[in-house]
C-alpha cells in the first residue's frame, strides 16, 4: 500500500552497517510485536507533530519467543503522503543496544525533531532486532501518516516585550542627549543698581536723618543754655 518493500530497500541500504549484517538468511523470524504510539496524539486522528520541536514516541516491544533479544537501532524516513517511495528526509538512527528478554516487554522512546511546513507527510519507522545470533532482523514500528504544524505563537513574549522597552528606553536617553545639547544657553542677568542725581541723593540724606531722629526726646535736641557767670 506505501511502497514498503522499496521503503525497508532504502532504509537499511544508507542507515544499517552492513558489515554486521549476518551473510546467512535465518528462516525463522523472531517472535516479536511492535506497537509505536505518540503520547498526545488523540485516538482515532492523524497524529500531529510540531515543527522544530521535539515530537516524543513511545515504542513497545514484545518478545514472545523463548530467547532474549535485543533492539539494536530504530531508523525512519519522512516522505510524501501519496508516495511513501518518495523519501522527503531521513530521520536520526536512534541507537539502543538494549536486551529484550524472553516474554517480556520493553519500551523505548523515539524522537522526531525536524522543521516541516504545514502538511501531512508518510512516516515510516523501522526496528532493527538482533538474536541471540547475532543475525539482523529489520522489523516495522510505524508506518502510517502524520501532519506538520506550526508550533503556537504566544500573544505575550516576555523576552520580547523586555528587548521593545530596553530600545525604547536607549532611544529616550538618546532623545533627551540630544534635546539638552541643542537647546541654547540662559544667560543671567544682573540688575543695575538705580543712578541717582545730586539732588536726589542730597533729599534722600535728609530724608533719612529725619527718620534717625525721631526716637530723640524733645528736650536733648534743645542745645543747653550758656549762663554766663559775672
Amino acid at each position: 500500500m506505501f511502497g514498503l518493500k522499496t521503503t525497508l530497500k532504502a532504509l537499511f541500504c544508507g542507515a544499517l552497517v552492513l558489515a554486521s549484517v549476518s551473510a546467512t538468511p535465518v528462516a525463522e523470524l523472531p517472535n516479536v510485536g511492535i506497537t509505536a504510539e505518540f503520547p498526545n496524539a488523540i485516538a482515532g486522528l492523524t497524529p500531529d507533530l510540531i515543527s522544530g520541536e521535539a515530537n516524543k514516541l513511545k515504542v513497545t516491544f514484545r518478545n514472545s519467543g523463548k530467547t532474549d533479544l535485543k533492539v539494536n537501532l530504530i531508523i525512519g524516513t519522512v516522505a510524501e503522503s501519496d508516495d511513501f517511495d518518495n523519501v522527503i528526509r531521513n530521520l536520526t538512527a536512534y541507537r539502543y543496544g538494549t536486551t529484550l528478554k524472553a516474554e517480556t516487554t520493553l519500551i523505548l522512546p523515539y524522537t522526531i525533531k525536524m522543521e516541516h511546513a504545514s502538511r501531512e507527510v508518510g512516516l515510516t519507522l523501522m526496528a532493527d532486532i538482533v538474536d541471540s545470533s547475532k543475525n539482523h532482523f529489520p522489523v516495522l514500528v510505524y508506518n502510517s501518516t502524520v501532519n506538520f504544524s506550526e508550533p503556537i505563537q504566544s500573544w505575550i513574549d516576555f523576552q520580547l516585550i523586555f528587548l521593545y522597552v530596553l530600545i525604547a528606553g536607549v532611544f529616550a536617553a538618546i532623545g533627551m542627549f540630544i534635546k539638552d545639547s541643542m537647546a541654547p544657553e540662559t544667560k543671567k542677568t544682573t540688575k543695575k543698581a538705580p543712578t541717582m542725581t545730586p539732588e536726589e541723593r542730597e533729599a534722600a540724606l535728609e530724608k533719612m536723618k529725619v527718620l534717625d531722629e525721631d526716637w530723640i526726646p524733645e528736650h536733648h535736641k534743645k542745645s543747653p543754655r550758656v549762663v554766663k557767670r559775672r
